[in-house]
């Protein structure tokens, strides 16, 4: 197999796919995290996709996969007694990574199919645009397109573990922040920063979100962050990788704010 170790520090890119479906509408559970994720893995060279899933980016005991993404963007309805959600027209999914073979791979598969199956539905790519992320200060105010989660495994008085998530306004939150992606940077690009100082302060109120992924409950929270780095390179990853944990399960996607009115419609 060939060995993707090193592509780490290749260019990274975002993708923004815009899809519609043959019908008037299409539904998804409410849940949905883990049928966008299969479906990226499924727009993959197998090779690649079979790399990604088994071994992934090694850092110590943690693996990375190097890639997250949005929540559908689009109009929606929730319907609740069916624990579903049913999407009307054109819905937008973002996809961010700093690897380049993950980006060209995704394009490959965009153009080799023109479609994408998330779950029952089958979606027709009708436009894609993409890019890299530039960075040309040191604070950066982003917004979430999925929510950011980091987490500790801690032990109850009676020795069993359980998993605390943390609130952005929590003191261990930044902390766990930068660990993350302190760990990210070395894959990447295979040298420590020029200084390992990131900062994060939440901005406004942040909502917690809910999202059950195999099982497993996640806790994690949406809304704005003041970023800032002496190291730029540092913010750059943060848009391309994600912050937080759990990044190719569609956690910790962010967008740069271009005015303080603007928001995506996401759930």
């Amino acid at each position: 197999m060939k060995n993707y170790q090193n592509e780490g520090e290749s260019i990274s890119m975002w993708l923004k796919l815009t899809l519609q479906s043959e019908s008037p509408s299409f539904q998804l559970p409410i849940h949905y995290h883990y049928l966008v994720q299969a479906a990226l893995y499924d727009m993959l060279d197998a090779e690649f996709a079979d790399f990604l899933h088994n071994t992934g980016y090694v850092h110590g005991q943690r693996r990375f996969r190097l890639f997250t993404f949005s929540r559908i963007r689009g109009a929606y309805r929730i319907l609740r007694e069916q624990k579903r959600i049913r999407f009307t027209g054109p819905v937008t999914l973002s996809l961010h990574s700093p690897v380049s073979a993950f980006c060209r791979s995704i394009m490959d598969g965009i153009m080799r199919k023109e479609s994408i199956r998330i779950g029952s539905a089958n979606l027709r790519v009708v436009h894609m645009e993409g890019g890299q992320h530039e960075v040309s200060d040191r604070r950066l105010l982003v917004e979430t397109l999925s929510p950011v989660t980091v987490y500790s495994t801690l032990f109850r008085p009676d020795g069993r573990k359980y998993t605390h998530y943390f609130h952005p306004r929590s003191k261990d939150f930044p902390e766990l922040i930068q660990k993350n992606m302190l760990k990210k940077f070395d894959l990447v690009y295979q040298t420590p920063p020029s200084s390992p100082r990131l900062e994060i302060e939440p901005v406004g109120r942040h909502r917690e979100r809910v999202a059950f992924y195999k099982g497993t409950v996640i806790k994690g929270y949406t809304g704005r962050f003041r970023l800032s780095a002496d190291d730029r390179r540092l913010l750059t990853l943060a848009l391309d990788a994600g912050i937080g944990v759990k990044g190719s399960q569609g956690f910790g996607c962010i967008t740069p704010v271009e005015s303080e009115g603007g928001r995506h419609s996401n759930v």
